[in-house]
């Protein structure tokens, strides 16, 4: 072999390890490519599973802000609602008595409503208004029950009324304290994420600018 031919064989050799080398520098970087979009994306989903994710006691706060509405708001506020209209509460109290009455338990459903579906910011406001001006109404009520037991004589099972009125009523601040706590718990744990996703950010692998 002359030595033309030869250096035209040394040529082609390397010209075909370059375009090999191209070849696998480039399915690198596909793969890289590919690697950094899932991984992308693998941090979106983590990022939105770790708010929407809650933890269980959530959902035991949530039942008894339910059984604390049911009990007191929707059975006793219902009835309070019903014997103010129907004229069955002696002596009659004020127009603003009832609608207290019946804003305080819209706003207490509507809040139980937002917080089953985790908006415990507008949940929050809803929930303790509510709570507020119910118990404003209860306190009403109850007051004048100790009034009247005070400058009258009654029976001896309704000497203890006023107690049972506020057994009636005041289990509704269990709304409002739940809430209260579930909107802590929930800022807090969202500082969390914000914190453990910055640090994951602040200690990644930088991308080198070779492969650039």
């Amino acid at each position: 072999m002359s030595k033309k031919d030869r250096l035209k064989a040394q040529k082609a050799r390397q010209d075909k390890q370059k375009k090999q080398a191209e070849l696998e520098e480039r399915l690198e970087k596909e793969e890289y490519d590919k690697g950094e979009k899932q991984s992308r994306s693998v941090k979106k989903m983590k990022k939105q599973r770790g708010i929407k994710d809650e933890p269980f006691y959530y959902l035991i706060l949530k039942l008894l802000m339910l059984a604390g509405f049911g009990y007191s708001a929707f059975f006793y506020g219902l009835i309070t609602i019903i014997g103010i209209t129907g004229k069955y509460i002696e002596p009659t109290p004020p127009k603003w008595v009832l609608w207290f009455f019946v804003g305080s338990v819209a706003a207490m459903t509507a809040g139980l409503f937002l917080t089953f579906f985790k908006k415990y910011f507008i949940a929050f406001a809803f929930n303790v208004g509510g709570m507020a001006f119910y118990l404003k109404g209860g306190s009403f009520l109850i007051n004048k029950i100790k009034s009247y037991l005070e400058t009258h004589t009654v029976e001896p099972d309704l000497m203890d009324m006023d107690k049972t009125y506020m057994w009636r009523f005041y289990p509704v601040i269990l709304i409002g304290v739940l809430s209260a706590v579930l909107l802590v718990i929930t800022i807090i744990r969202l500082i969390l994420i914000r914190k453990r996703q910055q640090l994951i950010k602040d200690t990644a692998p930088v991308k080198s600018i070779v492969e650039d």
